[in-house]
C-alpha cells in the first residue's frame, strides 16, 4: 500500500490556541514598541534638539530600507518562525545591553542612535518573516478573521503602549522603557517557541543565493498580474493616505485654529471606527473580497479629499470614514494578499509593499507639504484623494475572479491521488 501525507486538521478559530497565542503575543509586543517610541523621542528631547530627535526617531528607517528587500529573500528561504525568535532574542540582547549603558553612563544621543538602526536592521528581516506566517496557520475562509483579530489587538496596543510609555520614562526612565519593551518581545519569543506554529510546511525558494533569489522575486511579479497589482494597490494606499493625515490632517487642524486636542480626538475617532470595521469584517465574507476592499477604499480617498475642505464637525465623519474603511479593507486585502501570492515568494513580495512605506513615504510627505505651500490644503488634499480613487477603481478593475476560498491558496492545492490497486 502507498502512504499518504496526514490531513491537515485546522480547528475552529474560536478554539485555535496557536492562533490566539499569535494575536495576543503580536498585541504585546505593539505595546511594547508603542511604548518604546514614546520613551525614544521623550528621552532624545531632553538630550538634543529638535533636529536631533528627528535623526533619532528617523534613523531606523535607513537601514530598514537597506535591508528590506534582503529580508524578504530570507523569509522566503529560512524557517520563517525560528527567524523570527532568533530577531526577538536579539532584539532583547540589544535593549538590556543599552539599559546596562544607561544605567552606568546615562542617555545619550550616540547610544539612542546606535539602538535606533540596530532595531531597523532587525526589523527589516523580522517583519517580511512574520508575513509569511498567517497562511500557514489558518484555512483561506479564516485568513480575513484572523487579519481583522490581529488589526484590533494592535489598534488596542496603540490605546495602551502610548499612555504606557509615558509613565515609565516619567518615573524609571528610559531603562524602565527599554526593560519593559525586552518582556514584550520575550512575550513573543516564547509563544514562538511553545504554542505558535505553522501548520503548514513552508514553501522555501530555491535560488543559488539571496540575490539570485531577489532576481526571481521581481521577475514573479512582472509576470503575474494578480500578485503585481496588489502590490501596486497596497504601495500606493500607504502613499497617499499617510501623508493626509500626518502633514495635512495637523495643517488643517492648525490653520482652522481647533487646537491640539481637537488633533487628538480626530485621531481616536479614526481609532474607534478602525476597530469597528475590523469586526464586521470577520463577520461578512463578500463573494470577491479583493475588489471590494479595493472599492471600499474608494470611499477612504473621499474622507482624505474632505480633510481639506468641510468645517470642524465633518472632519471627524472623514477621519470616521478612513477609520472605517481601514478595518475593514485592510483585512481583506491581507487575506486576498496571502491567498493570492505564490507561497514560495511570500516574503519577497511583502517587503516590496513594506519598502514603499520605507523608502518613498519620506518622498510622498515632503512632496504632499510641497503641494499644500503651493494649491492649498483643500487642493492638496483633493488631488491626492482623487488621485487615491482612480487607483483603486484601477485595481478592482484588473482584481477580476476572485482568490479562491476552499484553502490557504497555492500551498494545499493537491490532487486527489486514486485509490491504490490491491496487491
Amino acid at each position: 500500500m502507498t502512504a499518504t501525507a496526514p490531513e491537515v486538521v485546522f480547528p475552529p478559530l474560536a478554539r485555535d490556541r496557536r492562533v490566539q497565542g499569535w494575536i495576543l503575543s503580536a498585541g504585546v509586543s505593539q505595546a511594547g514598541d508603542v511604548a518604546w517610541y514614546v520613551g525614544l523621542a521623550w528621552s532624545a528631547a531632553q538630550v538634543t534638539t529638535p533636529a536631533g530627535v528627528g535623526l533619532v526617531m528617523g534613523i531606523g528607517a535607513l537601514p530598514r530600507a537597506l535591508v528590506l528587500l534582503w529580508g524578504g529573500a530570507l523569509a522566503d528561504r529560512l524557517d520563517a518562525r525560528r527567524t523570527m525568535i532568533l530577531a526577538n532574542l536579539g532584539r532583547i540582547l540589544v535593549l538590556a545591553v543599552a539599559a546596562a549603558v544607561v544605567g552606568l553612563a546615562g542617555v545619550s544621543v550616540p547610544l539612542l542612535l546606535t539602538v535606533a538602526a540596530v532595531f531597523g536592521v532587525v526589523d527589516a528581516i523580522y517583519t517580511p518573516a512574520a508575513g509569511t506566517m498567517p497562511r500557514r496557520m489558518v484555512r483561506g475562509d479564516d485568513l480575513v478573521k484572523l487579519a481583522a483579530g490581529t488589526q484590533l489587538a494592535n489598534r488596542l496596543a496603540v490605546f495602551v503602549g502610548a499612555p504606557l510609555g509615558g509613565l515609565l520614562v516619567a518615573h524609571g526612565g528610559l531603562a524602565a522603557v527599554m526593560l519593559v519593551n525586552a518582556a514584550s518581545f520575550a512575550v513573543i519569543a516564547i509563544a514562538l517557541v511553545w504554542i505558535v506554529r505553522p501548520r503548514l510546511p513552508q514553501v522555501s525558494s530555491g535560488g543559488a543565493s539571496v540575490r539570485a533569489d531577489l532576481r526571481a522575486g521581481f521577475a514573479y511579479l512582472r509576470r503575474d498580474l494578480p500578485a503585481r497589482t496588489l502590490v501596486i494597490a497596497l504601495s500606493g494606499l500607504n502613499l497617499c493616505v499617510g501623508p493626509v493625515l500626518a502633514v495635512g490632517l495637523v495643517q488643517r487642524t492648525s490653520w482652522a485654529g481647533w487646537g491640539a486636542g481637537s488633533l487628538g480626538l480626530f485621531q481616536a475617532c479614526s481609532g474607534l471606527l478602525a476597530a469597528a470595521g475590523a469586526v464586521l469584517a470577520m463577520r461578512w465574507k463578500p463573494s470577491n473580497p479583493a475588489r471590494t476592499g479595493l472599492l471600499a477604499l474608494i470611499f477612504q480617498a473621499a474622507g482624505c479629499a474632505a480633510i481639506g475642505l468641510v468645517p470642524r464637525a465633518g472632519v471627524f465623519v472623514a477621519m470616521g470614514v478612513i477609520g472605517f474603511t481601514a478595518g475593514l479593507a485592510s483585512a481583506q486585502l491581507s487575506a486576498v494578499f496571502q491567498r493570492t501570492v505564490d507561497p514560495g515568494y511570500l516574503g519577497r513580495t511583502s517587503s516590496i509593499v513594506s519598502l514603499s512605506d520605507e523608502a518613498l513615504m519620506p518622498v510622498a510627505m515632503t512632496g504632499f507639504g510641497a503641494l499644500v505651500s503651493l494649491a492649498g490644503i483643500a487642493a492638496a488634499c483633493g488631488l491626492i484623494g482623487a488621485f487615491f480613487a482612480a487607483l483603486m477603481l484601477w485595481s478592482a478593475a484588473r482584481m477580476r475572479r476572485p482568490p479562491e476560498q476552499g484553502g490557504p491558496g497555492r500551498l494545499d492545492r493537491r490532487k486527489k491521488q486514486p485509490a491504490p490497486a490491491p496487491e
